[in-house]
């Protein structure tokens, strides 16, 4: 008897145990669904290649889907597609901090100084830059390139020096009224442009050439993407050291530090003896 009264009980319990909801797996499911439409959006930042942005608030908040409806179903229509826009980068009038220009449009219009500042042109190549805003005085080395192919395709690439600036062989003298284009590494065999990205507009640079000094200051600079972009952005970047119509020196090194998918791009433009004077006092 005591027996009987055991396993009833026993059963009982077993019945008021039993779980009240099967959400658990629903939710899952549907969390997974949330995950899988939530977008992400590229922002192009300071001193940086973007992040991924969070996903909306909406979005998070939902946690199980809608009522079923009717599904009536609708007419097709055919949409037209439309025009993809084009961001535009606007001529650069300032220095700004470091911004990474994700773009396919053109590097601005080179445009003269509104008060040219005559040079006696240059026979010989620069032989050193000095740049006191970066401590920087190094000697200048002339620069060719070199041929290799990549992915079946062959790609050019600047032979720069060691321990040295590298004057373009193809760009101008200075003193010539056009662009005068050095590069240099920045975290190896020399580091020798390694602070270039720290320039700001005014600062002063000097170029020796013929047993004298070129001066000049520091109006612009910029950060392109280099690796991983479109043949179209990579031409884009290159105008950067194409002849100009105007006197300038474009200084050229990779960046970040720890990385060189990106380009560093610095112009100054030509001073004169008494503003280079004015600088220094």
């Amino acid at each position: 008897m005591q027996h009987h009264q055991n396993l009833n009980l026993l059963a009982k319990n077993r019945t008021r145990q039993q779980p009240e909801t099967r959400r658990p797996l629903f939710a899952f499911v549907i969390g997974i669904a949330i995950l899988g439409l939530t977008g992400c959006r590229i922002e192009i930042g300071f001193g940086a290649p973007p992040d991924a942005a969070p996903a909306t608030e909406a979005a998070q908040e939902q946690t199980a889907p809608a009522p079923p409806q009717p599904v009536v179903p609708a007419p097709q229509t055919v949409v037209a597609p439309q025009p993809t826009a084009t961001t535009v980068i606007p001529s650069p009038t300032a220095i700004a901090p470091p911004v990474v220009i994700q773009t396919t449009a053109a590097p601005p219009t080179p445009t003269p100084s509104p008060t040219p500042i005559p040079l006696e042109p240059a026979q010989s190549p620069p032989t050193e830059i000095v740049i006191p805003a970066i401590g920087l005085t190094a000697p200048v080395g002339e620069t060719g390139w070199s041929v290799a192919e990549q992915n079946g395709q062959p790609v050019s690439t600047w032979d720069v020096p060691d321990y040295a600036a590298g004057w373009h062989i193809n760009s101008a003298l200075p003193g010539h009224g056009s662009n005068v284009v050095l590069s240099g590494h920045h975290n190896i065999k020399g580091e020798v442009f390694r602070y270039v990205v720290d320039l700001e507009r005014g600062d002063t640079i000097t170029l020796r050439a013929d047993g004298r000094d070129y001066y000049y200051a520091v109006t612009d600079r910029f950060i392109v993407p280099e690796r991983g972009v479109s043949e179209e952005q990579r031409r884009q970047n290159a105008r950067w050291i194409m002849p100009t119509t105007d006197e300038r020196i474009t200084l050229v090194t990779c960046w970040p530090y720890t990385d060189n998918s990106h380009r560093v791009i610095v112009i100054a433009k030509p001073i004169s003896n008494l503003q280079m004077a004015a600088q220094v006092n």
